[in-house]
């Protein structure tokens, strides 16, 4: 039998306790989808960001559809980033998802910007499209294309009289 020693217990037991209680940073991120283009939301959040809030933008790339900006917050400045996810919706309208992560504060804090920044497209663009009307269901006893068959005359048959049939080359 294997003795275990005394010190390699203590050791991996210490280790163990200290990665479960020690500090882990928050990567927490906040999304809203917003019933717009992405194009229309792109210009609304750069203006948001840069000129109602006043952030600095570190960087901005509207084809990757983000921006890295400066969150200042009682004097302190944070790392803060908006990313649009262009979407589809069920019906066939466009939408953009809207994430915003802060990374060293609360939730709440994405969730204030997340809700200006829908007020302000809203503002900007006026009341979101609505959604395409859904077509009315097919009765299969009612089916246009059920009857469509019936109008079309057939040729007659031909009768088998025992004869081989011709070869037959598709036409492309």
């Amino acid at each position: 039998m294997t003795a275990t020693r005394p010190g390699l217990l203590t050791a991996a037991t210490a280790l163990l306790t200290a990665v479960v209680l020690s500090p882990c940073v928050a990567q927490a991120k906040s999304a809203s989808a917003l019933p717009y283009p992405t194009g229309d939301v792109w210009g609304a959040a750069v203006r948001y960001l840069r000129v109602d809030r006043g952030f600095a933008i570190r960087e901005k790339d509207e084809k990757a559809g983000y921006v890295l900006f400066d969150f200042t917050e009682s004097g302190k400045t944070f790392h803060a980033s908006l990313e649009l996810v262009a979407l589809t919706e069920d019906d066939g309208r466009p939408s953009t998802e809207v994430v915003i992560t802060l990374p060293d504060l609360p939730r709440r804090y994405e969730m204030l910007l997340l809700g200006e920044l829908g007020a302000k497209v809203r503002q900007e663009r006026g009341p979101a499209p609505p959604p395409k009307p859904k077509p009315a269901p097919v009765d299969p006893a009612k089916d246009p294309a059920k009857d469509r068959d019936k109008d079309v005359p057939r040729p007659p048959a031909e009768p088998d009289r025992g004869l081989p049939r011709a070869p037959t080359i598709p036409v492309p």
